[in-house]
């Protein structure tokens, strides 16, 4: 990890994707009648290819007890989120409604689209197998958890046998049966390119929803959503994780555990976040809110987590 204007130019490209996703569909090019289909496009095949290829290809080896230990990160580290999100809807008195989609939006950190680029970028392709890996704690948590601070009547358990948590099980079991050996070589090859694309679709899809929020936008009163958004994901909860990579419990052998928690620690929310509130009728303007203002604050504070990050563990 370089300097400060290393860090911006890594966080760059995934920017200007969003950027150009938001002048996409203002130009009418992206229309928004394609992102139900583009969604189930990314979210069924393109994402699950894309976990699949970088799982079995890697050419690392992870013992099934440091898949164990990553897998709980994840789920700790949005638990830990859901918890600080709502305290602070406690303690900032929000109405039930408004706090549990404060709460669900606010405690899940865009742990894919936005993540994996800047995590190339800073360490290369070989890191994302450990990323993926982690992000199946992070599912299972949302799933979970997330949906009992959003919702105590809506969680079913079918919900966490989805494609991209599938594709990562599936993964891990060609991984221990030979690896990419025995993945025939033209299908080998189609998975790639479709997972190729995950990437850039996503974040052209995340970027034209951005601009369908901006249109009808409307700050809360006080500015309580917003400011309690970029304090609990911008501030507290990415302080809790780099202070658990700094004096938690890691293992020796896990060392790459430091980078993925200061990575994730530095996302905004997920704009996923909001179609899950849209199925389970929470509060949609509290979600863009929260979800709006921690995008903006990200622009600031992410350089400065991961500098953070490059000074106390010399990444």
């Amino acid at each position: 990890m370089g300097s400060l204007i290393d860090i911006l130019t890594y966080v760059a490209p995934p920017v200007l994707l969003l950027l150009l996703g938001a002048a996409l569909r203002r130009a009418g090019w992206f229309r928004a009648e394609a992102d139900a289909s583009v969604s189930v496009l990314t979210v069924r095949i393109l994402y699950p290819c894309f976990f699949f290829y970088h799982i079995v290809g890697s050419e690392e080896q992870m013992a099934p007890s440091s898949l164990m230990v990553n897998v709980g990160a994840g789920f700790t580290c949005i638990f830990v989120g859901f918890l600080v999100a709502w305290l602070t809807s406690r303690l900032t008195r929000m109405e039930t409604k408004v706090a549990s989609s404060f709460t669900f939006c606010s405690g899940i950190f865009n742990y894919g689209y936005f993540a994996f680029p800047v995590a190339i970028a800073l360490f290369g392709d070989e890191i994302l197998s450990k990323f993926i890996v982690f992000n199946l704690g992070v599912e299972i948590a949302i799933w979970t958890m997330g949906i009992f601070f959003l919702s105590s009547y809506g969680f079913r358990i079918s919900r966490l046998f989805n494609p991209p948590a599938l594709s990562i099980l599936l993964a891990l079991l060609v991984r221990n049966l030979g690896g990419d050996a025995i993945v025939p070589g033209f299908l080998w090859e189609v998975v790639e390119m479709l997972g190729l694309c995950s990437i850039p679709v996503g974040l052209l899809l995340i970027g034209g929803s951005i601009s369908d929020l901006t249109k009808d936008f409307r700050f809360s009163e006080g500015y309580k959503i917003e400011i309690s958004s970029i304090l609990v994901r911008l501030i507290v909860v990415p302080a809790l994780m780099v202070l658990y990579a700094l004096l938690g419990p890691i293992p020796e052998d896990m060392p790459w555990l430091r980078q993925v928690l200061v990575v994730q620690s530095a996302m905004p929310a997920g704009i996923f976040a909001l179609v899950v509130v849209r199925i389970y009728e929470g509060d949609r303007a509290t979600a863009m809110r929260a979800i709006m203002a921690s995008m903006l604050g990200c622009l600031f504070t992410l350089p400065l987590w991961l500098v953070l990050g490059r000074h106390l563990f010399g990444f």
